[in-house]
């Protein structure tokens, strides 16, 4: 189906739905949410709805929707609605919600409503790559982001420069943008216990004495993970003799992206990236934003970009890719030279200036704070 067709579909459905508005009235203690188009219960949404059921207290209705919500039906002995997407019922909910939570775009067959909060959290921080590469979009494709922008009522930012940059700058949003961190973050600002990432580490069978590189690398139109060329037993002695120990080095596919790499532990289908986070010893990425929640363990990031020249075209970035903090290879042969080579007390000094120079806002306290407004939104603190 060509945009143009998309564009057509959306804007009848809209109209056609709007009619239905003025029988259809908002439930003040409705909240409905959505994480990477309805494919996953991650992300912020995720923290925000764990937390917000902790203040809440039985006093809102709090529902879910799903492309396979066969597959989420533990929710419902939470507590929560679980809603099948595209369902006249989902539509219902996202037309009568006070409060719509999502990470990504939102629908464009949607109506949005007067009155109702359409808060989006996006699903990454820092200011890297820019957002859809809409400088490189043709007419129509912009016209369809543009029409998913719309109707945001609120945003989170993790940082100045991702309220300027991102919310500002590329998503033309000029409403209100709480600067308090990315919510699916406070686990990595707080402490955790042994005993939790333990468990983590055991429910994806890891070796208590193994040390774990994540290799996540984000989504791309054109060349597959595996394509990427990536010397694993090369990575992994590099990681031996640099810090030590056994390595097992796994896979992170973006959610939009399919395939993974051939003979590595595949952790595509784990629903939440940050648990990954908090267990691994270090993140092998290319232009995710996972580099920058990583960032905030202090933990080692090291960028292996075989295809930089052509993603800078297609994409673009907000700043040089050069002065970001990560050690930067653009083969094998340069990464094993950055892991060899890893001074901690030079990589801590960088992360502190970068996060001061793109003016961090990551609290530990995101998810709470947006949980607290959604309350004072719907049934009042």
């Amino acid at each position: 189906m060509n945009e143009a067709v998309r564009l057509v579909i959306a804007f009848l459905s809209r109209c056609a739905l709007r009619l239905c508005l003025p029988f259809l009235k908002t439930r003040k203690n409705r909240v409905l949410f959505q994480s990477y188009r309805e494919k996953r219960y991650a992300c912020n949404p995720r923290y925000i709805s764990e937390e917000l059921q902790r203040l809440a207290d039985g006093r809102l209705e709090i529902a879910w929707s799903f492309r396979e919500p066969e597959k989420f039906r533990f929710l419902e002995d939470r507590g929560i609605k679980v809603l099948k997407a595209g369902s006249w019922q989902a539509i219902k909910y996202a037309l009568t919600a006070k409060v719509v939570c999502v990470n990504t775009y939102y629908k464009p067959t949607l109506p949005r409503r007067r009155g109702q909060v359409q808060l989006r959290t996006w699903h990454g921080g820092g200011a890297y790559k820019k957002v859809a590469g809409q400088e490189q979009m043709g007419l129509l494709k912009r016209l369809s982001v543009k029409t998913q922008l719309s109707g945001a009522t609120l945003y989170l930012s993790s940082s100045h420069a991702f309220t300027e940059q991102t919310i500002r700058d590329s998503f033309g949003f000029r409403g209100e943008v709480m600067e308090i961190g990315m919510p699916r973050n406070d686990m990595l600002i707080n402490p955790q216990s042994a005993e939790i990432t333990s468990q983590i580490r055991a429910s994806i069978g890891l070796k208590p004495d193994t040390h774990l590189a994540l290799y996540a690398p984000t989504y791309r139109d054109s060349l597959a993970a595996d394509e990427h060329g990536l010397d694993i037993e090369r990575l992994a002695r590099a990681l031996k003799w640099r810090f030590g120990g056994d390595w097992t080095i796994a896979f992170r596919g973006h959610v939009f992206v399919k395939g993974g790499v051939s003979d590595l532990m595949d952790l595509s289908d784990y629903d939440d990236m940050q648990p990954l986070l908090l267990a691994s010893d270090a993140l092998i990425t290319d232009y995710s934003s996972s580099m920058w929640d990583m960032s905030l363990t202090g933990k080692p990031v090291f960028l292996y970009c075989p295809d930089l020249n052509t993603y800078d075209r297609q994409r673009g970035f907000y700043t040089d890719i050069s002065t970001w903090p990560y050690p930067l290879s653009t083969d094998n042969a340069g990464l094993e030279h950055n892991i060899l080579a890893f001074d901690e007390d030079a990589y801590t000094e960088k992360l502190r200036r970068h996060h001061e120079q793109l003016g961090i806002c990551e609290s530990g306290r995101a998810s709470r704070l947006t949980a607290e407004r959604i309350l004072a939104e719907t049934v009042g603190l």
